[in-house]
């Protein structure tokens, strides 16, 4: 079944623009499609439009990080027919839904020494998980909460690792305890990664119950938001 949907469409290209703008698009699509056929058809119509082609490509839609094979269904079922598509960050934009994600990836650099080269490709999947997180925009240097799913999962791959990985993401100034709930940031609920992140805390917690007063007090009151 067809419908058609307002959009409000980030444009913006490093190389030429001095600041970003929202181009108007009324488009016809079969709800079946993805948000990728969406993409396509935009670039279709604006041939020097970019967006993400990878196998995590990701965007956002009304301010919510989600990968572009979600279905237009479940699109239109959740946010309406009007839609504001914006790259995952407006800070990081290189061309139009294009982002430099080397900040991304710099997060997975904090447990390389812990894990095989392989498991890179398991991080990549996280990636909406780093950017939908609020904190970004208060601490550059937030590890990040796709670092922090990420290291849930290398713990039960490399046992033998937990100790020097809680280490890493306990970091009182950057890491897993500037956390900030991310159910009505992501699409859909990112409900199992919020059930690894906060049984990551509770291991912490475990070993370190007094980590220091700092930590103690914002893990408190960040789980409460």
């Amino acid at each position: 079944m067809e419908c058609k949907l307002e959009l409000s469409v980030f444009r913006f290209d490093a190389k030429t623009d001095f600041l970003p703008y929202y181009k108007k698009h009324i488009i016809k699509i079969d709800r079946s499609k993805t948000v990728n056929d969406l993409l396509a058809l935009i670039q279709g119509i604006e041939l020097s439009f970019g967006y993400p082609k990878d196998e995590f490509a990701a965007i956002k839609i009304n301010s919510k990080a989600l990968y572009t094979t979600e279905i237009i269904d479940d699109i239109v079922t959740h946010f309406g027919k009007t839609l504001t598509l914006e790259p995952l960050s407006t800070r990081r934009v290189v061309h139009d839904m294009i982002i430099d994600d080397g900040d991304f990836y710099a997060s997975f650099d904090l447990l390389d020494a812990f894990v095989d080269s392989k498991d890179k490709a398991l991080f990549k999947q996280y990636i909406i998980y780093h950017y939908a997180s609020s904190v970004l925009t208060l601490e550059d240097s937030f590890q990040g909460d796709a670092l922090f799913a990420f290291a849930y999962d290398m713990i039960q791959k490399h046992p033998n690792q937990k100790n020097a990985i809680l280490q890493v993401v306990a970091d009182s100034q950057t890491g897993i305890f500037l956390h900030v709930k991310l159910c009505n940031k992501i699409f859909p609920c990112a409900a199992d990664v919020e059930q690894k992140i906060s049984a990551l805390k509770n291991e912490i917690m475990k070993h370190k119950p007094f980590v220091n007063s700092y930590v103690e007090k914002l893990s408190q009151r960040i789980d409460s938001l």
